[in-house]
């Protein structure tokens, strides 16, 4: 009792705990999919504005390099002598060259305003300008603010006298680097003198080059070639309707301020950064919402150092918007996924891990549900062996049992005349050949399985063939009392075929029609030749008017050592080879075997052969289907 507890245990119990081991598996999977996808989203956003800041930072230090370079090292003023020399050294010496479109500088003196100069671009002076261009206006308001309190502040130096206020003073004053811009022309201007009087220089850039080449390199080394990187990126300024772009890496990304992206950041002014909204379109240095809620990007608490006006501040490498009527256009970079957004992107990968690791369980369910497969097909080839064990001994038993049996007559003096002795040796012979008959059939089994079967095809007539398979059944069939109902056309083509391997396929379906035949002791033989199909077909039905055949098991009985519980049950020996063996045969001469079959009335076993020469041809419409209708019809 245990072994079969056991045996079941192993067929069904470790298959279902596999199963729910898979199950287990794929929830896992699914929720660790959805913590790598939450972190590569994390990791990309963080990357994402990393790069963002960086692009931000280079920039500002481009632009800071180049005016700290500007500035020299005089304390009080600024001398057109000097400062010609260094942009021209500058213009030679930075890949930027043509960065500078044009150098001016203001002074303010105690209250008093200077005109503005230019620097001449042929020699080193400067040229007194009669009146501010237009577009300096908001510059021009900036610097007379900034200039009033610098004044005011001096006084009140002079009015303390303190020692320790005169340097803290001086000390704020140096730590100026780069002050502030104009973003709509584009104007730097930075403070030029370290002490005495407010000096600045205004130092418009190239739009053009600033736009085609700086913003670009700093596009290309964050964020990759524009061609193959993961992101879109531009540089905009923030318009409420319509953005202006200043750079884009991809056609057309940026004009349209409705377009989601990613994330956002002010190039110039105190960073905001501002991830999954729209486009920019509030003042860059206005905060908003999404500034508040979402993560942001904040200036460190030392970074201004000093107020030179309202509104604007100087910072090592940080320059601020002028304030001014165009202050709400303020450059902004944007970015967005080239999937869509970071979050598509994600969602994707998501998918993607999804799909491979639950590809993977899916391969290990088939793999299981083969496994299980295999071992039911396993037990049930091991019963299967057991049966032809058990069929096979049954049969080698009966023969030897007569041989034995008779042998012991012959030899205990039991046969006393010659016409006793020559019925005894008839007896011996038969059981000799049922023997040898069902050796024969284990061992061409064997060898058509291991495929060491050879086969000598030629030209073979079909009546020359059922004749010579019934002349060597005829003891057989004779001690059976089966009649042989045997009509073979005469004009059959010949077919090629191995002579031996025929033969022994028509006998074993002589021989099944002659156990499962019944009580009717009726056997019918058909030779036709059919020109339906090309090449023409020659075919032989071996039929009877047995117990049948129940079509749930059609499908099975050309199956090695398979037997119908029916006959298992009936007291028919057998090994369940012959029509195993006679599909093999008649497959390996190059034709099939089929069976039509009705429970009660009998089965039709048809060989289909295809004819070796000859023309196609058609007798009278006839077709194998038909002639075994017709072996039907007679049974009825």
């Amino acid at each position: 009792m245990n072994f079969p507890l056991k045996d079941r245990f192993v067929t069904w119990g470790v298959p279902i705990l596999l199963t729910g081991v898979l199950v287990a598996l794929a929830m896992l999977q699914y929720r660790w999919s959805r913590q790598v996808s939450e972190a590569a989203s994390t990791r990309m956003e963080a990357s994402l504005q990393n790069s963002m800041m960086n692009f931000r930072l280079d920039f500002s230090r481009e632009l800071a390099t180049m005016c700290l370079e500007l500035q020299g090292e005089d304390a009080a003023s600024v001398d057109a002598k000097e400062l010609f020399p260094r942009v021209e050294a500058w213009r030679r010496t930075s890949p930027l060259s043509g960065l500078i479109s044009d150098i001016y500088e203001w002074k303010h003196s105690d209250g008093n305003e200077r005109p503005l100069q230019r620097l001449s671009a042929v020699q080193p002076r400067f040229e007194t300008l009669e009146e501010w261009p237009g577009n300096f206006e908001a510059a021009h308001r900036l610097l007379v603010e900034s200039g009033s309190m610098v004044s005011a502040s001096r006084t009140v130096e002079r009015a303390s006298r303190g020692k320790k206020t005169q340097v803290a003073s001086r000390s704020s004053a140096n730590r100026f680097a780069v002050g502030a811009i104009d973003e709509s022309i584009p104007l730097l201007i930075v403070p030029a003198a370290r002490s005495g009087d407010p000096v600045w220089l205004l130092i418009k850039l190239d739009s053009r080059l600033l736009q085609e080449r700086l913003l670009a390199q700093l596009s290309e080394r964050y964020f990759g070639d524009p061609q193959t990187a993961e992101y879109s990126i531009a540089v905009i300024t923030a318009k409420s309707d319509r953005p202006q772009v200043l750079f884009s890496s991809g056609a057309g990304f940026g004009e349209d301020a409705r377009v989601d992206i990613d994330s956002s950041l002010n190039l110039f002014g105190p960073p905001s950064l501002r991830t999954g909204a729209k486009q920019p379109d509030q003042p860059a240095n206005q905060p908003t919402e999404a500034d508040r809620s979402g993560p942001a990007f904040t200036p460190p608490a030392e970074a201004p150092l000093a107020a030179v006006a309202p509104g604007m501040a100087f910072y090592k490498i940080r320059f601020d918007a002028v304030p001014g009527p165009v202050s709400d256009q303020g450059w902004q970079i944007v970015a967005k996924h080239r999937s869509g957004s970071v979050a598509a992107a994600v969602a994707r990968l998501h998918y993607r891990n999804l799909k491979l690791s639950f590809g993977v369980l899916l391969v290990l369910g088939a793999s299981v549900a083969l496994i299980v497969f295999n071992s039911q097909r396993a037990r049930r080839l091991a019963l299967l062996q057991m049966d032809f064990v058990i069929g096979v001994s049954h049969e080698l038993r009966t023969p030897v049992a007569a041989i034995l049996s008779i042998s012991e007559n012959i030899v205990d003096g039991v046969v006393v005349d010659e016409k006793q002795l020559l019925r005894y040796g008839g007896m011996i012979k038969n059981q000799a050949r049922r023997l040898q008959h069902l050796v024969e059939q284990v061992l061409r089994f064997a060898a058509v399985h291991r495929r060491t079967t050879s086969y000598t095809i030629r030209r073979l007539q079909i009546p020359d063939v059922v004749d010579e398979v019934l002349e060597n059944m005829s003891t057989m069939i004779s001690a059976s009392g089966i009649t042989v109902d045997r009509k073979i056309d005469s004009d059959m083509p010949p077919v090629s075929a191995d002579f031996g391997v025929l033969s022994q396929c028509l006998q074993n379906l002589i021989t099944n029609a002659i156990k499962y035949g019944g009580e009717s002791k009726w056997i019918g033989i058909r030779g036709i030749a059919t020109t339906a199909g090309s090449p023409a077909e020659v075919s032989v039905t071996v039929a009877d008017r047995g117990i049948g055949i129940d079509p749930n098991e059609v499908k099975h009985i050309f199956e090695p050592f398979y037997r119908s519980p029916k006959v298992m049950e009936s007291p028919v020996p057998g090994t369940g080879l012959g029509l195993s063996l006679a599909k093999s045969f008649a497959e390996a001469m190059g034709g099939s075997l089929s069976v039509f079959s009705e429970p009660g009335k009998g089965s039709a076993f048809t060989i289909h052969l295809p004819a070796a020469t000859g023309p196609d041809r058609e007798l009278n419409g006839v077709t194998t289907q038909a002639v075994m209708k017709n072996l039907h019809s007679t049974m009825n």
